[in-house]
């Protein structure tokens, strides 16, 4: 899968029964190259063509890539989820398009395929995302004896699982993640990404702009899921006559300031990160501060950080081929809980 943040492809190998029983097996990473990247940012339809010919060509690597390292043959894989690339994701226009060519994966690697994810919950009224909650439910309880426990998943844009219990969760997006940032490292500096924070950190955080982003990001239509691009509108906008590392350190406290004024009233015992945001100091540092110290990164209670959303993926594929409910109404807010998934499949 590719998320908000098209930085690259994430691709997971798990063993499950698309319950209780995950086994994580590997991963691997295929990145974007900054070129790519431009293509996608600048005009999706004058570079079209080019765009869903690289994204396709990505995803095949990636999945060969993973093949090799785990020495594992496609005929011994039962079942391939594909999410693909986050193109658009818009819930309050009732639609969302994660582009990949499912046929051409099954005619390469000759197994089951799951797309699609997020159709037919968007078609029964719900919002499409989050869709990770049920698998971040399940790893959880593996490690996690004390609830409220929070699943933080700091992509492009930030959401949330909130664990009540083994059996009551809730997820929910919560705001702008690393999606601004990122974008404006890319355009002042050439970079993917702020490498752990480091120029956020040297910036000054300007209060009153850091509070009016909040209070219009506060302003949208309450929903369970955003789109990046308004977020980082938002964002970049209110930051545009700024020096760049002001910009990304007020960004970045209002990133912080956003999850705690949403996810603080749940009192979570701890908040276990995941996804590239992890990896931003600056960030977990102004959360630590806010939650006193109970910002745990995937790494410290075992997981792979920067698989997760792949992992529950394979999980959704599982659970899609068996029939059993991906999204709910305390997630996507569809009306009934509902499975997901388009099958394709020809052997």
């Amino acid at each position: 899968m590719s998320g908000t943040s098209f930085d690259g492809v994430d691709v997971a190998m798990i063993k499950t029964d698309g319950e209780d029983y995950i086994k994580f097996i590997d991963s691997a990473f295929i990145p974007y190259t900054k070129k790519e990247k431009f293509s996608f940012q600048s005009s999706l339809i004058n570079n079209y063509l080019h765009i869903i010919n690289f994204i396709n060509k990505k995803h095949l690597k990636a999945i060969k890539l993973l093949l090799k390292k785990t020495k594992i043959k496609s005929n011994e894989v039962d079942l391939i989820g594909l999410h693909g690339q986050t193109i658009f994701h818009k819930p309050q226009e009732k639609w969302s398009w994660q582009y990949i060519d499912a046929e051409k994966f099954l005619k390469t690697f000759k197994t089951k395929i799951v797309s699609d994810f997020r159709l037919n919950d968007i078609n029964r009224g719900g919002e499409g995302a989050p869709l990770v909650p049920i698998y971040h439910v399940n790893i959880a309880k593996k490690i996690s004896k004390k609830f409220p426990v929070a699943i933080l998943n700091i992509g492009g844009v930030s959401n949330v699982t909130i664990i009540k219990s083994h059996k009551s969760f809730i997820g929910f997006d919560v705001g702008p993640g690393n999606g601004p940032i990122d974008k404006i490292v890319f355009n002042k500096f050439n970079l993917n990404y702020d490498k752990d924070g480091k120029i956020a950190s040297r910036g000054d955080i300007d209060s009153n702009i850091c509070n009016s982003i909040i209070s219009e990001i506060n302003k949208l239509t309450p929903k369970k899921s955003y789109e990046r691009k308004v977020l980082d509108d938002i964002c970049i906008r209110k930051t545009e006559n700024m020096d760049t590392t002001d910009a990304l350190a007020t960004i970045t406290k209002s990133v912080a300031d956003l999850i705690y004024m949403k996810i603080s009233n749940y009192n979570p015992s701890k908040i276990i990160l995941v996804g590239g945001g992890r990896k931003n100091f600056t960030l977990k540092s102004f959360l630590n501060d806010k939650f006193n110290g109970n910002i745990v990164s995937a790494e410290d209670v075992g997981w792979d950080g920067d698989s997760i959303e792949a992992q529950a993926f394979a999980y959704l594929a599982v659970r899609s081929l068996l029939g059993l409910n991906i999204t709910f109404p305390w997630t996507t807010g569809v009306p009934n809980s509902i499975s997901g998934g388009v099958l394709h499949s020809n052997y």
